[in-house]
C-alpha cells in the first residue's frame, strides 16, 4: 500500500472531524483538569514540591522514606525494567555521601538503556500491542527511542503525536497513534482522553 497514498487520502477525509473531536475533548477534559485545586508552591527543590503536592491532594500520612537497599532496587526497575546486579547494589549501599540517590538516578536516565525501556514503555502504553497497520512498530519505537534519547520533553512528544500529520517524514511514525486506529473519531476520543489525560470521555454513536 501506498503510505502516501493513506496519509493523503486519511488527512482529506478525517481534516474537519480530527479539529472537531479536538475542540470537544480538550474543551472537556481541560475543564476538569482547570477545575481541580492549584496549590502554589514557592522555588523548592522538585523533591520537596512533589511530596507537599502528594500531601496535599491525599489525606493521611505518607510513606517512610524507603531503605537505601529498596530506593535502589525499585529505581532500577522504574528507569531501566530490570533488578541493579548484586555488583551494582554493593556499590550503591557503600556509599556514604549525602547524594548518591540523585546521582544513580542521573546516571540511569543518562544511559542508552532508559531511553529503550521508555520506548517499549510507551509503544505498549500507547498502542496497546495492537497489530501493525499503516506504520510498523520498528519504526515507532525507533521514533520514541530516539525522542528519549534526545531528551525531548514529555509536552513536546505528546504534542507531536496528537497533531502529526505525516508530512514531516522525519516525524512521519508519530502519525501512527492516528492511523492505526483508522481516524475513528469515537476511538480516538476515548484514547485521548484514557492515555493522555487519565480520564474517561464520552462517545457518541457512530454517524451521530
Amino acid at each position: 500500500m501506498n503510505l502516501d497514498f493513506v496519509f493523503r487520502e486519511r488527512t482529506a477525509k478525517h481534516r474537519i472531524s480530527w479539529r472537531c473531536l479536538w475542540v470537544v475533548t480538550l474543551t472537556g477534559l481541560l475543564g476538569q483538569v482547570m477545575a481541580r485545586p492549584v496549590v502554589m508552591l514557592a522555588a523548592e527543590p522538585l523533591h520537596t514540591r512533589i511530596d507537599a503536592s502528594i500531601a496535599a491532594g491525599h489525606p493521611g500520612s505518607l510513606s517512610e522514606l524507603a531503605s537505601d537497599a529498596e530506593f535502589i532496587r525499585r529505581i532500577y526497575l522504574d528507569l531501566h525494567g530490570t533488578v541493579p546486579t548484586t555488583t551494582q547494589v554493593r556499590s550503591f549501599l557503600s556509599d556514604e555521601s549525602a547524594d548518591k540517590r540523585p546521582k544513580v538516578v542521573d546516571h540511569l536516565l543518562a544511559d542508552p538503556r532508559f531511553s529503550r525501556f521508555m520506548a517499549t514503555t510507551f509503544d505498549v502504553m500507547i498502542m496497546e500491542r495492537q497489530a501493525d497497520k499503516h506504520i510498523k512498530t520498528p519504526q515507532w519505537r525507533t521514533y520514541l527511542y530516539e525522542s528519549f534519547l534526545s531528551g525531548k520533553g514529555l509536552d513536546q512528544l505528546s504534542r507531536e503525536i496528537l497533531s502529526a500529520d505525516g508530512v514531516d517524514p522525519k516525524l512521519r511514525p508519530s502519525v501512527r497513534f492516528y492511523l492505526d486506529r483508522e481516524g475513528e473519531t469515537n476511538r480516538l476520543t476515548r484514547d485521548v482522553g484514557r492515555i493522555f489525560f487519565g480520564m474517561a470521555s464520552c462517545t457518541f454513536p457512530s454517524g451521530s
